[in-house]
């Protein structure tokens, strides 16, 4: 006899949307690992319940905040997706977890480490590493040249 499922939760249905949107195609498996979760996690996740055992009834599961950021981040999502599937608890550690880190080296150059979305290809991102480069030479030649150090 078949029973009646919980629907997905708002933030496993988008969780779910956006994986299998992702060009070249991430499995659970794969996005589960890029995340630091547990497969059988993030397919609870997308579902919105898991099941105990064999003939116990669904319970509805919606992970922590701190879980669902780091699903987010593998998908290249931002905290205002999360805002709006009513998740500003994970839409905060979201923020933190993809802010740029900067370093300076004592070369008197500052490295900048910023996320792009997953999935993205090799090809792409060297453009974005490429572009961000080329804008920073850019903006410290109209620095200087205004006399703003």
């Amino acid at each position: 006899m078949a029973r009646d499922l919980p629907s997905p939760t708002p933030e496993g249905a988008l969780i779910r949307r956006v994986r299998l949107s992702v060009k070249p195609r991430l499995s659970v498996a794969e996005a589960a690992k890029r995340a630091g979760v547990g497969e059988a996690t993030w397919g609870n996740t997308e579902r919105g319940y898991k099941t105990v055992g064999r003939d116990a009834e669904p319970n509805e599961f919606s992970p922590s905040a701190m879980i669902l950021a780091h699903m987010a981040d593998v998908l290249g999502l931002t905290p205002n997706d999360l805002h709006g599937v009513d998740r500003g608890d994970a839409a905060e550690i979201l923020a933190e977890i993809a802010k740029p880190t900067v370093e300076t080296r004592g070369s008197g150059e500052t490295q900048v480490t910023f996320m792009v979305p997953a999935g993205l290809p090799e090809e792409d991102k060297e453009t974005v590493r490429r572009w961000a480069e080329q804008m920073a030479r850019d903006l410290d030649q109209r620095h200087h040249h205004h006399g703003d150090h």
